[in-house]
């Protein structure tokens, strides 16, 4: 039965669902990470190739895993997950590819991943035999859940495993020609008392013996993000208390995403003293995904004005390569790469926004500060496309179109009917008016106005005596005949005016007003008019090389817009 048909409906709540808080101890009375900032960029890890590969339903050949590296090398990763090299084939393939042909650039450390077992870190230690410097990424699962009922361990033996598989990694890099950069992680960290968490990772720190020239990595991950960001980044504090040998220590962090905030609490983890952060660019990752590093990357940039080190200029090419190499997309809304993400709707936010861009392009005040559009979306590379004409916007955001876009100073007096002619369009159709439909709308209502009149040419005459009139001769043509009138007046447009007359038709013009439209010899004109014919208030314009023919082009089509109706 549906919400809607039952009287009581109710969603299964503590009798299924046990609260985080009543499970895991996390509150930390006196913290003091709501009070920091974050001041400089954190290390990047990114785990695209791994956790996010292994999230795929067609995992990415080595092929593919190498187009993605390189485009990881170039927006400016120095530590990049490389796979897991003793649980497939194509990811040891994929390591020794990388050693043996010698693509790993100085200064970057791969990282490859491995459990506890002893052959699964023989045969990663195996895997990167040759190579530079390697993260070596240890982890077992220390959460309640999995100990008791996956693998069936005590504490006591789940520690061991991961103290022995530590000395095990350090052995083997001492006796070999495998220069090891250690990191371990208490895999589903939040699902595990937290005491126990501590005394495990300071069980293996003790046993790595980390140096100030090579600390240790401390990496712990909400595998299954199960609380909020707050939560986790009390928990961040409390370990980086309480790790030994603190200084010899890199604490990291590995949201995920499951309650779908993900970056949130990498932020406040970043602020509780985590100095790395594990995640991948746009987050895709398994289940609802990973922590999205571009979106943490621009926010710690934009939020706290902290150089992130990556090189994001390029949005387009990073999200083109992640689409063409994972057969994911990037969706349409993501706060830095959505096609829709600087795009403004509302007529209200158009007007905002295209007040503050016209304030900023009159200072010239570099600082950005516009009203609903926290980055430029030139920084990233992106179409700088902020206002985007639907049945929902208003005058002042199409008028920013016409202006910015097309080049097209609509006189005030104007407005209103070229804002209703896309209005009534957008309503119709139920989409969005691209700049080039705008401009199709309004030529079709204002300037090739169907109707009985059509203007052949135009003539001044000669006055036969000395005057300040001017006298004009239209050729028109006039449904399906050809005729030619004359007219007298002060100005060309009230000449013109005089010389429908004969045919009919009663004008007063009521405003006039013509621009340049484009640059160069070869510019057009476009000429606005709004008039009164047969009681009837009408706009119309014109286009045309000829400046003085421009204007009577558009009394015209403002005549047609009203005699065409009558006719119909």
């Amino acid at each position: 039965m549906s919400p809607a048909n039952n009287p009581d409906p109710k969603m299964p709540g503590r009798e299924k669902y046990k609260p985080y808080h009543e499970q895991f101890e996390t509150r930390l009375p006196d913290r003091t990470w709501p009070d920091q900032l974050i001041l400089k960029s954190p290390a990047w890890c990114s785990v695209d190739l791994r956790d996010g590969n292994q999230a795929l339903r067609c995992p990415m050949s080595v092929e593919r895993k190498l187009e993605f590296y390189k485009t990881l090398l170039d927006v400016g990763f120095r530590q990049i997950e490389i796979g897991y090299p003793a649980a497939s084939e194509v990811e040891r393939e994929f390591a020794r590819a990388l050693i043996e042909e010698q693509r790993i650039p100085v200064g970057v450390k791969p990282q490859v991943l491995t459990a506890t077992r002893e052959d699964l870190v023989r045969a990663t230690l195996a895997s990167i035999r040759g190579g530079p410097e390697t993260i070596v990424h240890v982890y077992n699962s220390t959460s309640k859940t999995q100990r008791e009922k996956v693998f069936r361990m005590s504490k006591d033996e789940t520690m061991e495993r991961a103290v022995l598989a530590t000395k095990l990694v350090r052995s083997l890099s001492n006796m070999g020609d495998v220069p090891v950069h250690y990191q371990y992680s208490p895999e589903s960290f939040t699902a595990t008392e937290r005491n126990f968490a501590l005394d495990v990772c300071n069980a293996v720190i003790e046993a790595w013996e980390p140096r100030h020239d090579s600390p240790i990595i401390i990496n712990l991950p909400s595998t299954v993000e199960l609380s909020t960001p707050n939560a986790y980044a009390d928990l961040i504090e409390w370990m980086s208390r309480g790790l030994k040998h603190r200084d010899r220590v890199v604490l990291s962090v590995h949201p995920h995403n499951d309650r779908g905030t993900s970056v949130a609490a990498a932020e406040l983890a970043l602020m509780a003293g985590a100095q790395r952060v594990e995640g991948t660019v746009f987050g895709f990752g398994e289940r609802a995904g990973n922590c999205d590093l571009v979106q943490l990357a621009e926010n710690i940039r934009i939020g706290f004005g902290v150089d992130h080190n990556l090189d994001l200029r390029d949005i387009p090419h990073l999200r083109a390569v992640y689409e063409r190499c994972t057969g994911e997309v990037v969706p349409h809304r993501h706060p830095v790469a959505g096609d829709s993400a600087y795009v403004a709707y509302s007529g209200t936010h158009q007007l905002a926004i295209s007040r503050c861009l016209e304030e900023r392009r009159a200072s010239g005040n570099v600082a950005w500060d516009i009203s609903y559009l926290p980055r430029d979306p030139e920084d990233v590379g992106m179409s700088y496309k902020p206002i985007v004409i639907n049945s929902q916007s208003g005058r002042n955001g199409q008028m920013w179109v016409f202006r910015e876009e097309l080049k097209m100073d609509i006189p005030k007096w104007m407005e209103a009917s070229v804002t209703e002619a896309v209005q009534t369009w957008c309503n119709a159709t139920g989409q969005d008016a691209s700049p080039e439909k705008m401009r199709s709308l309004f030529d079709a209502r204002f300037v090739f106005t169907k109707g009985p009149f059509h203007l052949r040419s135009l003539k001044h005459l000669e006055p036969s005596v000395p005057s300040d009139f001017v006298e004009v001769e239209l050729q028109l043509a006039v449904n399906d005949r050809i005729v030619t009138e004359r007219g007298r007046g002060n100005g060309l447009m009230s000449a013109a005016a005089n010389a429908l007359k004969p045919l009919g038709v009663e004008v007063n013009v009521l405003d006039y007003s013509s621009d340049a439209l484009g640059t160069g010899s070869e510019a057009s004109a476009i000429a606005y008019v709004r008039l009164r014919c047969d009681g009837k208030e009408a706009f119309g314009a014109g286009i045309n090389t000829n400046t003085e023919l421009v204007g009577v082009e558009a009394m015209i089509s403002a005549v047609n817009s009203v005699r065409g109706r009558t006719a119909s």
